[in-house]
């Protein structure tokens, strides 16, 4: 009866994790389908985002699987379907590199392993890109034409009113005037780069799943604050990894996503997507809230700065719906709008690089 008993009682704890993962499961399915900017942008003014941002998920589960190889395929189709996944092409460099390096830097075999592993996921990336290039490869002409529209310099700094630090800086600053557009290109690309190079380094030296996802979120408003030519959508390319770590931090992720989409609310209100905003919006606040409700000694704090961001979002959006602005000033609720988002997006990214540096442990071990 001993015996029969001890099979029994270890299986218990494995179906208590099964239970738990697949609890978790569900919950980031529900926060990814229900993200209220993603909904907006590709069912409201009518993008297709939801295309490349669900071939980077495929990329991120199959790298997570140690299927490195068919990473590198899902996200190769994620990057040339919509140029702005190079949001994320750093993360799974440092993840993927990370991976194939030996545990010992003495050990001849294991640098051998590494140069095939690395050489594999060259081909395979290499490949795939001209697998995607070869009806544009007829002539020099047509690939410049295609690397002009990917990449239009000729638009500026940024686009429109739009949640970043130069946006917000141009209100005092007025950088445009001060230098070219080749310098300016030069600035961001270089405080972009410094601004995710910490986290990249900490996910070569310890590359963990939980690290890798903190990173994607980290570097991915590194791009969207600092980089060039940034729009109001190119937030919903953190609003994407930002989702995957509500296991973690559901408040924080939840906090984000409200602010995500009150950042694009210029750009929904053109389209006459205000209702829609709205109820989009109070449906995610309040699913999340049965999912995961406030309680313990750390949810204090998140209540009451939380309370103190949407006083700040409500006063902004009642002043833009019956406050008429001054005629010297007729973006200045606009603009407070942009302020505001932009203030929260950079608590938000040192709070997550503080969250991806505190994460325990240098071991490989897949994500529970």
């Amino acid at each position: 009866q001993q015996q029969q008993q001890q099979p029994k009682q270890q299986q218990q704890p494995q179906k208590q994790q099964q239970r738990l993962q697949t609890d978790w499961d569900w919950r980031v399915s529900v926060v990814v389908l229900l993200q209220p900017a993603l909904i907006l942008i590709d069912h409201g003014h009518f993008q297709y985002n939801c295309v490349s941002l669900g071939l980077c998920l495929l990329a991120v589960v199959a790298a997570v699987q140690e299927r490195h190889l068919l990473a590198c395929v899902f996200f190769v189709g994620a990057l040339n379907y919509k140029q702005m996944e190079l949001y994320h092409a750093l993360p799974f460099f440092f993840y993927l590199l990370g991976e194939s390096l030996p545990p010992s830097l003495t050990s001849l075999h294991g640098w051998t392993r590494c140069v095939v592993r690395v050489s594999l996921l060259g081909v395979t990336v290499l490949g795939c890109m001209a697998l995607c290039w070869l009806p544009f490869l007829t002539s020099w002409d047509s690939v410049a034409q295609v690397l002009h529209r990917i990449f239009p310099f000729a638009r500026g700094l940024f686009e429109d009113k739009v949640a970043n630090v130069w946006c917000c800086l141009d209100v005092a600053v007025k950088l445009r005037r001060l230098a070219t557009i080749p310098q300016l290109a030069q600035l961001s690309l270089g405080v972009t780069v410094l601004s995710s190079l910490p986290s990249c380094l900490d996910l070569l030296r310890r590359p963990t799943p939980q690290r890798f996802l903190f990173c994607l979120v980290n570097v991915a408003l590194s791009f969207f604050l600092f980089s060039f030519q940034v729009h109001e959508k190119s937030i919903l390319l953190a609003v994407l990894p930002v989702s995957l770590i509500f296991p973690w931090c559901p408040r924080a992720v939840t906090w984000f996503s409200a602010i995500a989409a009150f950042s694009m609310y210029p750009l929904l209100a053109k389209d006459g997507l205000t209702l829609a905003y709205a109820g989009c919006t109070l449906l995610f606040l309040q699913v999340c809230s049965v999912m995961f409700p406030a309680s313990g000694p750390s949810s204090n704090l998140f209540t009451f700065l939380g309370v103190l961001s949407a006083v700040g979002c409500l006063a902004v959006h009642g002043a833009m719906a019956w406050i008429t602005p001054p005629p010297r000033l007729p973006d200045l609720f606009t603009v407070l709008l942009v302020g505001w988002s932009c203030g929260h997006f950079l608590l938000f990214w040192l709070y997550f690089h503080w969250l991806q540096f505190a994460l325990p442990g240098k071991s490989k071990t897949k994500m529970e």
